[in-house]
């Protein structure tokens, strides 16, 4: 962070707490329980308050609002229930929200405040900072806070974005904050958890309040994102998912990461111009995160009143092979059973590097009718290989030993899986466990020998 900006913000100063008056004040002190942290107040002589609003915030919609904390910028915008950000309507978030309380379930494990409870739509809060750099420290200010909720009732997708002018507004917005998060069960973000939530909370104690409620549920999409997407797109920056997973086009965008030089050019010359398009990347982060939880809620979708049997599969090998294996920690074993199935009945060879955590599926739930051919199918390839594995081999040498009581069978197949191991090149730096590898094989031939004999006689 610079120095002029660090100066600027370093003014802060909590304010003394007035008397709660306003509905959001009110919904914030039963949120946090304010302290009085000092005599000092912000004495920057600043009468930004006062003064006509920029033409560029007034283009915006934006308006200063005041409660018993001070005053700070807000942006509200309305969207219909049928408006599409990308492939989805976000009115489909009132039937896909509910499927997310498995990842509710897991994100929240020491939280007994929503742990196991219901996702209600309505009590969403979608929310989106941005910050004047990338650490969770004292010295990071969330300098606009972009939040989203649904209203069924009035048909209509919210968005709320505030904005402080100086530091000394940062208490007022944190008041506001507060009060729309009364009565929500869930933050939903992405790395909110341990990036959003933890800069809000570092902020609200440098402005005199403690939390006396319990800590708000989490359903951070970053995590879902990465258990899918890792491997198969370039990187799960929010930017990437929306463009190759939810049809979503930006456009012309300023990148998050501008956003902290385009703000500290607004301090040092009052030019609002220049945050236009943090406006319009937070508000569009937003959306997107409401476009997610229907994502996720429709994959997690296992029944067949939502559509179950018209799932489209994932195209690519790997990233059907990690739906299946989210969807079956998630509890949606229908949809699960059909990907894992259609993996094992494929013959392509991107497919064949799959098929042994597949076999590992099946053995998991005793499948062993459909573990076993995966098994032998692997093996065989595995035979043909320059470089092979024999992986598959000790998996049908122990259900050969263990199950069907067939030792000479499972002898053969430890054979040649020694056989294969002798033929594969030592990894750099893995000779020792290459070496160790061989000799555990070489016991267990040894010990199926023994066995093999005593059942022959």
């Amino acid at each position: 962070m610079s120095g002029g900006l660090r100066e600027r913000l370093l003014r802060l100063r909590p304010q003394s707490p007035a008397a709660a008056s306003t509905g959001s004040a009110a919904a914030a002190e039963a949120y946090v329980s304010g302290r009085q942290a000092g005599a000092e107040t912000y004495e920057s002589g600043r009468q930004a308050e006062a003064e006509a609003l920029h033409p560029a915030f007034i283009r915006l919609g934006v308006t200063e609002e005041t409660n018993a904390h001070g005053s700070f910028l807000l942006r509200k915008i309305e969207y219909p229930l049928h408006f599409r950000h990308g492939r989805y309507a976000l009115g489909e978030l009132q039937a896909k929200a509910r499927y997310l309380a498995p990842v509710s379930d897991r994100q929240n494990k020491q939280n007994e405040a929503v742990l196991h409870g219901p996702i209600e739509p309505e009590r969403l809060l979608f929310l989106d900072t941005e910050t004047t750099g990338l650490g969770i420290g004292a010295g990071n200010v969330p300098f606009m806070i972009g939040i989203g909720w649904i209203e069924p009732d009035s048909g209509r997708f919210v968005v709320e974005q505030t904005l402080i002018r100086h530091p000394g507004e940062e208490r007022a917005m944190l008041a506001y904050l507060a009060g729309r998060m009364a009565n929500r069960t869930h933050l939903a973000t992405y790395n909110g958890r341990t990036f959003d939530w933890p800069v809000l909370v570092n902020r609200f104690i440098l402005n005199g309040w403690r939390r006396t409620g319990p800590e708000p549920g989490h359903l951070d999409f970053l995590h879902p994102s990465r258990a899918l997407w890792r491997n198969t797109l370039e990187s799960c920056r929010l930017s990437r998912i929306e463009e190759e997973k939810l049809e979503i086009d930006r456009g012309e965008d300023v990148p998050g990461s501008l956003a902290p030089a385009l703000y500290m050019q607004f301090l040092n010359d009052g030019d609002a111009d220049g945050l236009q398009g943090v406006y319009r990347h937070n508000e569009r982060d937003v959306l997107t995160l409401a476009t997610l939880a229907v994502h996720f809620g429709a994959l997690l979708a296992d029944g067949e009143e939502e559509g179950a049997d018209d799932f489209e599969a994932p195209a690519g090998a790997e990233e059907l092979y990690r739906t299946a294996a989210w969807l079956e920690t998630h509890g949606a074993a229908k949809k699960s059973a059909r990907l894992y199935a259609l993996l094992a009945a494929s013959e392509e060879p991107q497919t064949a590097r799959w098929w042994l955590p597949v076999a590992a599926h099946y053995k998991r739930l005793g499948r062993f009718d459909l573990a076993v051919p995966l098994w032998r199918r692997t093996a065989e390839r595995a035979e043909r290989a320059a470089i092979p594995s024999y992986d598959a081999h000790i998996e049908l040498a122990m259900h050969y030993e263990h199950r069907l009581k067939d030792y000479g069978g499972a002898l053969e197949l430890a054979e040649r899986a020694l056989d294969l191991a002798l033929r594969r090149p030592p990894a750099a730096g893995g000779a020792a466990r290459s070496r160790q590898e061989r000799e555990e094989l070489q016991r267990r031939i040894e010990r199926l020998r023994r066995k093999s004999g005593l059942n022959r006689g």
